[in-house]
């Protein structure tokens, strides 16, 4: 019997670690590079679909901002509402200092500052988006182009960078999945390519989203408009037990895995129900004696907007 309970926010939460491994260093220090010679301070940063607030801890904890205004954008009120928590928390632990100002929040140390804006709105809206146009240095985008439609998705974050600006894209998804040990291949290799067709299948204010081919669509689409690529590299997720064990909170990211699983092949009604159900159940006692290994293949981009 599955006791597991799907949370959104605790999906993000246990997938931290998971994307600390992924994201790809060469594009990361890519993009610190191009921020090193941006000459003005403070920063004006974007990032669209903000969740709860990990990217903000990465870039400070990874050193990527010193004097940037940051504006949290999400669709979900409540993922900004639990950013707010986890970042006051996250504060007090690593002793920066902190004050909630008129609608934003203020991290302090040292010479180091920044200011957290929080939006609740949708950044790929036609025409109703409330953010200006061209104001921003740089857009990062989390986890969020294979739900959108690359081109608009693209066009649309574009048009908040400045000339010179950037677009940081990461862990967009690129069509290869894999539930280690292999049980039955033939209903493996079925249950992957009909999860990979859900995905293919999600559409966005009217338009398909980029799916599981959502990384070869940016490596094409960047530069057809006209965007310089500046940096890409590969950002797979790779969960597997390291002595016996599983990374504090990753058990719980499989389960989350899962959980998507059962829900798109379940809408699908393409595999007998009780064929996928005792697929599941296998893959859930994996996870609970800790032999499960789950990769997923994906792509970090740094694009350059002309000046």
């Amino acid at each position: 019997m599955n006791s597991f309970q799907f949370n959104f926010q605790r999906y993000l939460e246990t997938k931290r670690s998971v994307d600390d491994r992924a994201l790809n260093r060469y594009v990361w220090n890519a993009l610190a590079d191009h921020i090193a010679r941006t000459p003005h301070r403070p920063l004006k940063l974007l990032e669209v679909g903000a969740g709860i607030g990990t990217m903000i801890q990465r870039a400070w904890e990874w050193g990527l901002v010193e004097n940037a205004v940051y504006t949290a954008l999400d669709l979900d009120l409540a993922n900004l509402r639990y950013a707010q928590r986890a970042l006051e928390k996250w504060a007090q632990r690593n002793r920066i200092q902190f004050q909630k100002q008129a609608g934003h929040y203020h991290f302090q140390q040292g010479q180091r500052s920044l200011r957290v804006e929080f939006l609740a709105a949708d950044a790929f809206a036609p025409g109703q988006s409330p953010l200006r146009s061209g104001v921003f240095d740089g857009v990062i985008a989390h986890a969020v182009m294979d739900l959108v439609n690359p081109e608009a998705g693209l066009s649309a974050l574009m048009s908040y960078v400045r000339p010179g600006g950037w677009l940081y894209l990461t862990l967009n998804f690129d069509g290869s999945t894999q539930f280690l040990p292999p049980l039955t291949p033939d209903l493996d290799a079925q249950i992957i390519a009909l999860y990979h067709q859900s995905m293919d299948e999600r559409r966005f204010h009217g338009l398909p989203t980029g799916g599981s081919a959502t990384g070869r669509a940016l490596l094409v689409l960047g530069p057809m408009l006209g965007l310089d690529l500046v940096a890409v590299g590969a950002s797979d997720w790779v969960v597997s037990p390291r002595r016996g064990e599983y990374q504090p909170g990753e058990a719980d990211f499989l389960r989350s895995i899962l959980h998507f699983v059962e829900d798109s092949l379940g809408q699908q009604a393409l595999i007998a129900p009780t064929a996928l159900s005792d697929w599941l159940a296998i893959r859930r006692e994996q996870i609970s004696q800790h032999e499960l290994v789950f990769i997923a293949h994906q792509l970090d981009f740094l694009f350059c907007v002309p000046e």
